[in-house]
């Protein structure tokens, strides 16, 4: 993405503003517009030269922009800038060079492993956080879904309400989207492991990019908070931090829990692609990106991120924090990182 920096304002030119705006979940250091171009106040340290330029899925953006880039500013004097999408959109992008993050955080490694050694070789997870049924109180079914989360009614009615032809869902893209392909995993996984009727789970998603269901990652809640929808699928921190109600789901299915791996693994969905999806524990993971500028100010984001500030942080905000896990070659890390972990 190219800017032009001038004194407190931030110009976007070329494709930047069109990518920035089309699918929101920008953020830099300047101030908040309707558009999700958020910022905040100068940083109190000594200004540093360069700016990290962060590209993460589109649930990490309130963590981002408004938590972890206030603290990184302060502490180390470098600008930030932030950009959202759905994870495997955002690696689209970095390959096709529309954007050039110099930090990518993904929901599982699949997304980073898709951009080749040619950008990065290594990715460390730190969080997880299971799926969760977010729902509108506008919603005629509000009573029914309220019921359920208070544990009134079972969670298998959560299903049989979601099955109904009037019942309007929300969720991601599984084609873009971790979090779009978890959803369809999970739904699956509770038609067996709740013991519900054949084909429930077909009659709840529909096709895989079922166009009445299928939604932005970045703007999908702000419409369930409308009320365009009953409910949507979010990750729990999603629910927490924007204060809708939701329904837990049982750790059998809520792709949230490390000991439930091999579980979720017997799950898989065929993208549109070709490429085929395994289910696996829900994950934060955090790289930097070969070649881009400023790496220095990437590796410093990197490293607040993961150290013990920028965790506390994460654990605030509603997620699980885990212990490190380092995908790829240990040694390609960055030594300021790999000091961090260990």
């Amino acid at each position: 993405m190219k800017t032009l920096r001038t004194g407190k304002r931030v110009v976007f030119t070329g494709i930047g503003l069109a990518a920035c705006l089309s699918v929101i979940g920008c953020g830099t250091d300047n101030q908040t517009t309707a558009n999700n171009v958020t910022t905040s106040s100068t940083s109190s340290a000594a200004k540093a030269s360069g700016t990290a330029n962060v590209a993460y899925a589109g649930s990490l953006q309130l963590t981002n922009d408004s938590y972890v880039s206030p603290l990184f500013r302060k502490q180390t004097g470098y600008a930030y800038q932030g950009y959202g999408n759905g994870a495997d959109a955002v690696a689209s992008m970095i390959k096709s060079g529309q954007i050039t993050p110099n930090v990518f955080e993904s929901i599982g490694t699949g997304p980073i492993q898709s951009l080749g050694a040619k950008y990065t070789d290594w990715a460390v997870g730190f969080a997880s956080s299971p799926l969760v049924i977010a729902y509108s109180k506008k919603s005629p079914y509000a009573k029914q879904l309220e019921a359920i989360a208070n544990g009134k009614e079972p969670i298998s009615d959560l299903f049989t309400l979601m099955a109904k032809p009037d019942f309007h869902l929300g969720r991601t893209d599984p084609n873009t989207d971790p979090q779009g392909q978890y959803f369809v995993m999970m739904t699956h996984l509770a038609e067996t492991e709740l013991h519900l009727p054949a084909g429930t789970a077909n009659k709840v998603l529909g096709s895989l990019d079922n166009p009445n269901q299928v939604y932005n990652e970045t703007d999908i809640l702000a419409r369930l908070q409308a009320g365009q929808m009953d409910a949507s699928s979010a990750y729990l921190p999603e629910a927490i931090q924007q204060h809708l109600p939701y329904i837990k789901l049982p750790d059998t299915i809520n792709m949230g829990n490390p000991a439930d791996a091999k579980l979720y693994a017997s799950q898989h969905v065929k993208l549109a692609n070709g490429k085929t999806v395994s289910g696996a524990p829900i994950e934060v993971y955090a790289t930097t990106i070969k070649g881009t500028q400023d790496q220095d100010a990437g590796t410093a984001f990197a490293k607040l991120t993961l150290s013990k500030q920028g965790l506390q942080i994460y654990q605030k905000m509603g997620y699980t924090l885990t212990p490190f896990k380092v995908w790829g070659n240990k040694a390609d890390v960055p030594k300021a990182i790999a000091d961090e972990i260990e």
